[in-house]
């Protein structure tokens, strides 16, 4: 999955990425560190997905994967975007 932007409206942060070819299942990354993901969402076949529940003054981190459809390969993370939530 490439070019992973975020939309931010307080607690929450909606993701999209550019789509893949072929078909192709997301898998969404969270995490309180820049490359240390702690948190995994499957989006499947949706190249959007909301993260929802953030706490006031953390900032996380996001990046998002494609894998095949058997969902035994996956690709490398994607650019990284950060998000501070506002206390």
């Amino acid at each position: 999955a490439s070019r992973l932007s975020a939309v931010v409206a307080g607690s929450s942060v909606a993701l999209g990425w550019d789509p893949n070819s072929g078909p192709v299942g997301y898998r969404l990354y969270r995490g309180l560190a820049s490359g240390d993901y702690d948190t995994v969402v499957d989006a499947g076949a949706e190249t959007v997905a909301t993260s929802t529940g953030l706490l006031p003054g953390e900032t996380y981190y996001f990046a998002v994967t494609a894998y095949d459809p058997g969902g035994e390969d996956e690709s490398g993370y994607s650019n990284e975007v950060a998000y501070t939530v506002p206390i």
